[in-house]
């Protein structure tokens, strides 16, 4: 479900582009936030605190990610910064395997491997050159990659109540954001009617919503599998963008859904045998 609500990310975020994307990053935590605290109202708890300095370190995690790969659009075309970001299940598994005992074994890489082949030839089909004056952009998406992966890992080991703490890393988070828009200006943009309700999606479904069911995911499910399902995301948006009539179909998809979905069988028989 996390992964099919990023997929409406290239919709929303097309909708929304004539706003200031710091602003609407900091709207989205926002309505996490509240989602967050209608969830532990209905479930009689409260956030958690947030003089936990784990806390704060999952919100700094999660709205630096969000901000870095913003960021990184500025630098460098969109095509190659998609791209590089999309590194991050490969990310995942090498960091998990690493310091976090997920040991998925080979066919954590090479599912890795194989499903980014396949957002590779999705991505790429349009075609793009990577150049040296956009390396900033281009650290900017691997720093992106690097810091989800790192945060999925570190919330996989967490113990305590899903919906209480990441209620509170949301509004930390907000605050974040929100003090990095004003610190770049912070320009108050003329909404249109359809505006608001752009936003509302985004906070309740790919950039907001989609963070408390990612954080159960890490944490009760098969993280190599998920993070191979994540490669899903661009595939999903460009469906979703065709059916829009914002483009227009190509070999490209189907391939890349087959090589996703192999990435997937990798990683579920290599965990099985």
């Amino acid at each position: 479900m996390a992964v099919l609500s990023w997929g409406t990310l290239g919709a929303l975020g097309a909708l929304s582009s004539n706003l200031p994307p710091y602003l609407v990053l900091t709207f989205c935590f926002g309505i996490a936030a509240a989602l967050g605290l209608c969830l532990c109202w209905a479930s009689q708890k409260s956030p958690e605190s947030a003089g936990s300095r784990r806390i704060w370190m999952f919100a700094i995690l999660i709205a630096a990610y969000h901000l870095v790969y913003l960021e990184a659009f500025h630098h460098a075309a969109p095509n190659p910064v998609s791209l590089i970001n999309y590194l991050w299940p490969a990310c995942l598994i090498i960091l998990g395997n690493a310091f976090f005992d997920l040991k998925s074994g080979w066919a954590g890489y090479l599912g890795a491997a194989i499903g980014f082949a396949g957002v590779l030839i999705l991505i790429g089909q349009d075609g793009f050159a990577l150049k040296w004056s956009d390396i900033l952009g281009y650290a900017l998406a691997f720093v992106g990659a690097i810091l989800w992966a790192l945060y999925s890992n570190l919330r996989r080991g967490e113990t305590g109540d899903s919906i209480t703490a990441m209620t509170t890393i949301c509004a930390i988070a907000a605050l974040i954001c929100g003090l990095w828009w004003v610190a770049n200006g912070a320009t108050w943009p003329d909404f249109q009617p359809l505006d608001p309700w752009v936003i509302l999606a985004l906070g309740l479904g790919p950039a907001g919503g989609a963070f408390f069911l990612w954080d159960l995911g890490m944490r009760h499910g098969h993280v190599a599998l998920l993070g191979i399902m994540g490669y899903s995301a661009p595939v999903f948006s460009t469906v979703l963008m065709l059916l829009l009539g914002l483009g227009s179909a190509g070999w490209a998809v189907f391939v890349a859904i087959g090589l996703i979905t192999l990435g997937g069988i990798v990683v579920q028989k290599g965990s099985r045998s």
